[in-house]
């Protein structure tokens, strides 16, 4: 029974994370369409920026970097002391950390061939 439960806890919390946020975003919409109908009821004016979509403005490639790179590094620890000082498990707190060194380093390429 154990077994089924770990093998099957990371999927249900991968549905459970699509729901909440698709669930989230229904109920924004909805909470919008609300305001929107009120005002239309209440005859008042509706500004514009109401119907626009919220642009999100782009992420700095500098701060992905670092955010992976430290995710990497405390995942490596936290596997690390986790199993007793064993690097084999601890290993896979590499791959972030070598992707946000990655994503550093193309970051310093083109600020370097911008300038």
């Amino acid at each position: 029974m154990e077994d089924v439960i770990a093998v099957a806890s990371p999927f249900v919390a991968g549905i459970l994370i699509v729901l909440i946020v698709f669930i989230s975003k229904t109920l924004r919409d909805k909470s919008k369409n609300q305001v929107i109908m009120k005002a239309i009821e209440h005859g008042t004016e509706i500004s514009p920026e109401l119907f626009k979509e919220q642009q999100r403005k782009p992420k700095d490639p500098l701060t992905s970097a670092l955010v992976t790179i430290g995710v990497g590094i405390s995942l490596f620890v936290a596997l690390f002391l986790f199993f007793d000082y064993q690097v084999k498990f601890a290993a896979f707190g590499f791959i972030p950390l070598f992707i946000g060194l990655g994503q550093l380093t193309a970051y310093l390429i083109n600020k370097k061939n911008n300038q």
